[in-house]
């Protein structure tokens, strides 16, 4: 089920955008009852079906699943200087990491860069064997993997490819694609998305 945290925080944009339940269903084209249910926490809905709810409410699919919000002031470098280039620097460092959700998938994935309102982003995927994303994905964008331990088998439109340990892929996102993790080892990768998609 999703997190009612996450459902509450769904309520919560659409009230404050003045929306009802049935203008919000007529955007998505969702029933009123899945949206109900997805807003009380009781319902599994796709990542695709939470695409839309999030973009008819003006969000990032991210901005529902971002976990552990960092103050500012936690991931800016000391800044001893006034130079604007050094100004704009960020540091996230590794207990302070925010943790990026899917529901219905159990993995850990951290977010690297300081948010998603930057021109990428960076993603850290933690995973065990049988972890996957059923369904395919399309978005805008390009994307990098890099896989630093395990295997991981990622499906773009009608092609498998199988990376291992030191492998890396690029694709542009518009192809659909889905990955899972292969054999009974762990699997850690690396994702560099262009823009956040998340």
């Amino acid at each position: 089920m999703i997190d009612a945290e996450v459902g509450q925080q769904l309520r919560d944009l659409r009230r404050n955008r003045q929306m009802t339940v049935r203008q919000l269903a007529a955007l998505t084209g969702l029933s009123r009852t899945s949206l109900t249910r997805i807003e009380a926490g009781t319902a599994n809905p796709s990542v695709g079906t939470l695409k839309k709810v999030a973009g008819a409410l003006g969000v990032s699919i991210g901005d529902l699943f971002i976990n552990g919000a960092v103050d500012s002031r936690e991931t800016e470098s000391h800044v001893f200087s006034s130079s604007p280039a050094q100004s704009e620097v960020r540091v996230v460092r590794k207990d302070k990491r925010k943790t990026l959700s899917w529901p219905g998938r159990p993995w850990k994935t951290y977010l690297l860069t300081p948010d998603l309102q930057r021109k990428l982003e960076v993603l850290l995927n933690d995973l065990e064997p049988g972890d996957t994303s059923d369904e395919f994905y399309t978005h805008e964008g390009e994307e990098f993997g890099f896989v630093m331990e395990g295997t991981y088998e990622i499906t773009v439109g009608d092609n498998v490819y199988v990376l291992e340990e030191g492998d890396s892929i690029y694709y542009p996102s518009h192809l659909p694609h889905k990955m899972r993790v292969v054999g009974d080892r762990p699997t850690k990768a690396l994702w560099v998305i262009t823009p956040p998609s998340f």
